[in-house]
């Protein structure tokens, strides 16, 4: 019997799903495969700059790598002066694309160092790491009948993957004569609606494929905050009018958000804390609380014998203030790239608060702080 080669045997479901927490690539770098040679990375096969700050890349995956269920992100890699970056961006595509290819949006952040140098230097032909799918928010099997989507800047991205896989599908009784939905929870066809926020409606990216979705049916648009309106006069931040414009059935649909802060904050406002906390929701930074006073501690950190005071920080920060490099990649406790194990003492999460104790754990720096006295792995 033959052996498969390496580039069939690392990207294999099973051999990614057993390597977890860790993806391939971080193993097979560590075998010395060279960068050309990598089985788990993507290529860059087209990019576009449509508006004046966001990237657009089409990435070829490896055979046999999962595509995110809608909503969901790939983990993405760089390197640049020979430290790997990772980040997470969700795909725009729909669940049936089969062509092996998958698009994703980059904003450029000033100073941000992935999304600059993808907005400098991204060309057809580059090679990018590739982690696992990853993410808070998907669209479920079971399609709900109603769906309202709420997003803000690049929050764009998982709600363009969930709107045309429901377009795909026909979901909506407001498309094509005859269209009747393929999959979903009820025998009817369903509503969705769509609000997105942005400074001006020229900033957003992907504009035609949002005026495609509004001929399959789905009720999208664009809110300016700054500057203009919709044709119907909607602007400025999101507001009970708003959904009830765009979506009086809202009080039944299930919900999913993506955006900054102040957007979550005014669709809580608007739907009450009960409804809000059914929400489907993507963050776009960690939802983490404060380090209660008295905890810290002294950590130990094992493999590099370096040993440091922690006076109420998360290990990974502390091991950064220590001099150390731990591998990262979300900071936001989803990737799972930073974790660690943990040989003694205690830590808290937290997202959650709480506090475990377990020798030879497995946890994540950048959402785990120390209780006490602790040796972890790094």
């Amino acid at each position: 019997m033959t052996a498969p080669p390496i580039r069939r045997l690392f990207s294999r479901r099973i051999t990614r799903t057993l390597l977890t927490p860790h993806p391939v690539e971080h193993y097979v770098r560590s075998l010395g495969v060279a960068w050309s040679d990598d089985p788990t990375g993507a290529t860059v096969v087209a990019v576009d700059r449509p508006v004046a700050d966001v990237t657009v890349l089409t990435l070829r995956l490896p055979a046999g790598v999962p595509r995110p269920a809608p909503g969901g992100a790939l983990e993405i890699g760089v390197v640049i002066d020979g430290v790997v970056h990772r980040r997470h961006y969700s795909p725009v595509d729909p669940a049936s694309r089969a062509d092996g290819l998958a698009t994703i949006a980059v904003r450029r952040h000033p100073g941000g160092a992935v999304s600059e140098y993808l907005w400098a230097d991204a060309a057809a032909g580059m090679r990018l790491l590739l982690g696992n799918p990853a993410g808070e928010m998907a669209l479920p099997e079971a399609r709900p009948a109603d769906v309202l989507l709420v997003s803000g800047g690049s929050g764009i991205t998982p709600m363009l993957a969930i709107a045309s896989t429901l377009a795909a599908e026909r979901h909506c009784a407001g498309g094509e004569p005859g269209a009747v939905r393929e999959r979903g929870a009820s025998d009817g066809p369903g509503r969705v609606a769509w609000l997105h926020y942005a400074r001006r409606v020229q900033d957003v990216p992907f504009r035609d494929q949002l005026r495609e979705l509004s001929r399959a049916g789905i009720d999208v648009r664009v809110v300016p905050t700054a500057e203009g309106s919709t044709p119907d006069g909607l602007a400025g931040h999101l507001s009970a009018e708003h959904l009830e414009a765009i979506a009086p059935w809202h009080r039944d649909a299930t919900v999913f958000l993506c955006g900054p802060e102040p957007l979550a904050g005014g669709l809580e406002e608007t739907l009450g804390a009960e409804r809000f906390s059914g929400v489907l929701r993507e963050r776009f930074t960690a939802s983490t609380g404060p380090v209660p006073d008295g905890d810290g501690g002294t950590v130990t950190h094992l493999r590099s014998g370096v040993t440091a005071r922690n006076k109420g920080t998360t290990l990974l920060e502390g091991a950064e203030a220590a001099g150390l490099s731990p591998q990262h990649g979300c900071r936001m406790g989803i990737c799972h790239t930073c974790t660690a194990v943990r040989r003694s003492g205690t830590t808290r999460d937290l997202r959650t608060g709480e506090v475990d104790a377990t020798p030879d754990c497995h946890v994540q720096i950048c959402v785990n702080a120390p209780v006490g006295d602790v040796e972890i792995e790094l």
